[in-house]
């Protein structure tokens, strides 16, 4: 198939390429686009995955984390240099860096055509402090810059849409909100729903997500449901937020809880759960929660951005508030006790999934986008 267009991804995680926009990347070669990925591991590491799909891989060195004027002064030139030796049609930026300091040398060097997918606000936007103050204010005249000159400007819910619009960060008529990354409803396909109550969380062990409050909901949960099981998927991180092994191990023997540890393949719990639990903080759309609406699993999350996306309260699963473990407890009662209801909602998150979430509706909608703004 003759090329079309040269298309770059920009992101600072490579694993995040394959396993998040792994189908995004499949879809545009198979537009017939030559699609080079950018970030900051070693070619060594990621040209054979990148390979894999169909595209080509170059690095840009540069940090995960922190906002440093010399770094990002050092990634904006790499980006430029970049940029005018592949001279692309298009860019893709997600992430905070790429967004940043990507869209900056796509003006620079005279990019035409770039499109940014904002991937959740940073934790700064809900955290008080100086240093998140500074991290705002530098990530929002970013943002602001990046939203004036990029072609579309892409949001996973629509919490964070709102807020760039009460806080007058977009200057032009160029934002939709679409189904995250989507899910390959093919991967994660929908089986049978197990007749008794298995409860699953699937995350990283931060206690924004939820965790603590999954925990002692668990708990008092089993005082009534005894005979529930529970499930525990995710491993222990050495983030400032993240929960020790002393603090886990004393959950699981007070709650008789099942960890599984890390998993990066977590179909097997899905297909033994019959509830999906995410009681995070805030997200930009949970890519476990879409997950677990395609195996067909009712979901009880949290009334946040992101969560409240992929729940209507009552048809496929439970809204519960944030941070607070009673009413966690009081919806995991319910759903332990009354299996027609587990299977009601089962289907209502199947259908909701494929509806809103179905990886290639996702992917196609966003390039036709892309397209209108080329022509």
């Amino acid at each position: 198939m003759e090329t079309k267009r040269t298309i770059c991804i920009v992101a600072t995680d490579g694993k995040s390429l394959t396993n998040f926009r792994g189908p995004l990347i499949k879809y545009l070669v198979s537009q017939g686009n030559k699609v080079i990925c950018v970030s900051i591991e070693s070619e060594e590491e990621m040209s054979e995955p990148i390979k894999n799909l169909g595209a080509e891989y170059i690095q840009v060195a540069g940090n995960r984390v922190g906002i440093g004027v010399s770094d990002g002064f050092k990634m904006i030139s790499a980006y430029k240099k970049l940029f005018k030796k592949v001279k692309p049609d298009l860019c893709f930026f997600y992430m905070s860096k790429p967004t940043a300091f990507g869209s900056v040398a796509a003006i620079l060097s005279g990019t035409k055509h770039f499109n940014v997918l904002v991937n959740g606000l940073e934790n700064a936007y809900y955290r008080t402090g100086v240093k998140d103050f500074v991290v705002r204010c530098v990530m929002s005249s970013a943002y602001k810059l990046s939203a004036h000159y990029a072609d579309n400007f892409f949001f996973q819910n629509h919490d964070d849409l709102a807020y760039f619009q009460s806080h007058h960060l977009l200057t032009k008529d160029n934002a939709t909100v679409v189904g995250g990354s989507g899910v390959d409803m093919e991967h994660f396909k929908k089986t049978a729903l197990p007749e008794e109550p298995v409860f699953l969380m699937v995350a990283r062990l931060l206690w924004s997500k939820g965790i603590r409050e999954f925990l002692e909901a668990v708990t008092k949960m089993k005082n009534e449901c005894p005979q529930a099981k529970v499930l525990l998927v995710g491993g222990l991180d050495d983030n400032d937020e993240a929960m020790t092994k002393a603090e886990l191990d004393e959950y699981i023997k007070k709650a008789d809880i099942e960890y599984c540890g890390f998993s990066d393949d977590v179909r097997q719990y899905l297909n033994r759960c019959s509830v999906f639990v995410l009681p995070s903080y805030h997200e930009g759309l949970p890519r476990s929660v879409i997950e677990a609406m395609s195996v067909g699993r009712p979901i009880i999350t949290t009334d946040v951005p992101g969560c409240r996306e992929t729940v209507i309260d009552g048809e496929n699963g439970f809204l519960v508030p944030v941070k607070e473990s009673e009413n966690l407890a009081k919806r995991m009662t319910e759903l332990a006790k009354d299996g027609e209801l587990r299977h009601r909602m089962a289907e209502k998150s199947y259908d909701m999934c494929l509806e809103k979430f179905e990886v290639g509706k996702v992917n196609e909608n966003m390039y036709k986008k892309m397209l209108e703004c080329v022509k």
